[in-house]
């Protein structure tokens, strides 16, 4: 969504090959649209940098360190607590077996980064959607044959036009504009 409110334009356009799909991306940089705003759908992964530069933060790293950090605090208290619900008596004193208090605290910890890596995963490709969110994300079902999209957000009118007749200048097979959400 951008700022204004309303749904995000942009265009679309089929490519056959990595090359032609490269001269797109360059056809419409030279627009000029900022390099956030294109870039490419595809079945098989492409070289970096071998269409768009995906300028986008990857942010949920962080989150799965977060997540180990609470998971081990987690297994610690987990831990902590057994031990002072069932005391290990040896030779008439408590004591703290270490040991087993780090694999739990381990164990824990893992969980807690595994469920991070799963929840950001399942929102970063689209299936975990907050309910706000009303854009569908732009698809087109030919890239399980092998196509390479190429998407451009854009401006309604001169913008819209001119990434059309770039993107079918070099090569572009099915080129059209769309409502929705890189």
């Amino acid at each position: 969504m951008t700022d204004r409110g309303k749904t995000d334009l942009v265009v679309l356009g089929l490519f056959d090959s990595v090359e032609q799909a490269a001269k797109g991306a360059c056809a419409l940089r030279s627009l000029p649209l900022p390099a956030h705003d294109i870039t490419t759908l595809s079945s098989v992964p492409l070289p970096d940098g071998a269409v768009c530069e995906d300028t986008a933060p990857i942010r949920f790293p962080w989150a799965v360190a977060a997540f180990w950090f609470v998971g081990a605090a987690a297994g610690l208290g987990l831990s902590l607590v057994t031990y002072l619900d069932y005391p290990l008596i040896t030779a008439g004193k408590e004591i703290i077996s270490v040991p087993p208090m780090i694999i739990v605290t381990y164990e824990i910890a893992m969980l807690g980064a595994l469920l991070a890596t799963l929840i950001g995963s399942f929102r970063s490709i689209g299936l975990a959607r907050l309910k706000g969110r009303k854009a569908r994300k732009v698809f087109d079902p030919r890239i399980h044959e092998g196509k390479i999209v190429l998407c451009a957000r854009v401006e309604h009118g001169d913008e819209e036009n001119r990434a059309i007749a770039a993107m079918k200048e070099t090569g572009g097979l099915d080129v059209r504009a769309e409502e929705g959400e890189l």
